[in-house]
């Protein structure tokens, strides 16, 4: 797995938009250290590595281990079922975190990447937005869904002209963050998998929500949608919690509203530099660069 092709993000982009336009349900989903200890889970990784990551998402580690595995077996399937995987650099597996590492053993040990799969970077939410790629795939869409504790409706139809909005609101993981007091699990997730609705077939959702969001994006590829996930990128455009580097803010797209294709992968490869992230540049002359919009 770890020799693979990594699709940069202009080529997950392209990937998107085909099924978009071919109305082809689809899953992209990231697998972070938070996954690695859930999908690991029993075996390979510790019920201490999966309490690390249930203090985050849900503010408390009270979940019964029963519960625990059926979330594990629930973000295998998911995985399965995803057709592209985002999973670490090679500058992550060779960090400290044992849990990086996990999502290679759990990737390898359960035979988790299907034939016909391709994989990215668990960097694409940063990456997409690196290449301002988030305008031409949201621009002027009809519908588009999102999951996440931030009600983001009104910054999407003003920056990028979406008509349509729907948002599935989740209990945020920070003391300070979202509007939604249910517990996250279990219960917000069995009230969304009974809610969940995908209007038409390849309606295009928007999800971050920890690793519950890898297994609704199961859930909407099973509907007939197509399921981005771009996890923290929602706390960004919010201008709320884990903000991070400015470049992740919704401002940069007011800020560059017209950007050529050349100037995209250059400013990608720059952004990419300079945050240290060991990805694949984007390439100018490869045949994939045709198939990109003159500009965005």
């Amino acid at each position: 797995m770890l020799s693979a092709d990594r699709l940069d993000a202009f080529r997950v982009f392209l990937a998107i938009r085909r099924h978009m336009r071919e109305r082809r349900p689809m899953s992209v989903i990231r697998l972070g250290d938070g996954e690695g200890a859930v999908m690991g889970y029993p075996t390979i990784t510790s019920r201490k590595d999966v309490n690390r990551s249930l203090r985050i998402w849900l503010r408390t580690i009270d979940v019964p281990d029963p519960d625990v595995r059926r979330l594990a077996e629930e973000l295998k399937v998911a995985i399965r079922g995803a057709d592209v995987l985002g999973v670490p650099r090679r500058k992550q597996l060779a960090s400290d975190l044992h849990l990086w590492q996990a999502i290679v053993d759990a990737l390898e040990a359960f035979e988790l990447v299907r034939p016909g799969a391709a994989l990215t970077h668990t960097a694409l939410h940063r990456l997409m937005q690196h290449a301002l790629l988030y305008r031409p795939l949201l621009g002027g869409a009809d519908f588009v869904g999102v999951i996440s504790c931030r009600r983001v409706t009104g910054a999407l139809q003003e920056v990028f002209g979406v008509a349509e909005v729907r948002w599935y609101g989740v209990k945020g993981e920070l003391e300070d963050t979202g509007e939604v007091q249910t517990p996250h699990f279990p219960d917000g997730f069995q009230e969304l998998r009974e809610t969940l609705r995908v209007p038409y077939p390849g309606a295009l959702f928007l999800v971050g929500a920890g690793v519950f969001g890898k297994i609704y994006c199961h859930w909407i590829k099973q509907r007939g949608g197509i399921a981005v996930d771009v996890g923290s990128i929602f706390d960004s455009w919010a201008g709320e919690g884990r903000v991070g580097h400015p470049v992740r803010s919704l401002d940069e797209y007011r800020q560059q509203p017209r950007i050529t294709r050349e100037d995209a992968i250059e400013r990608y490869n720059a952004l990419a530099d300079q945050f240290g992230l060991d990805v694949p540049a984007g390439d100018r002359t490869a045949p994939y660069f045709r198939e990109l919009p003159p500009a965005w």
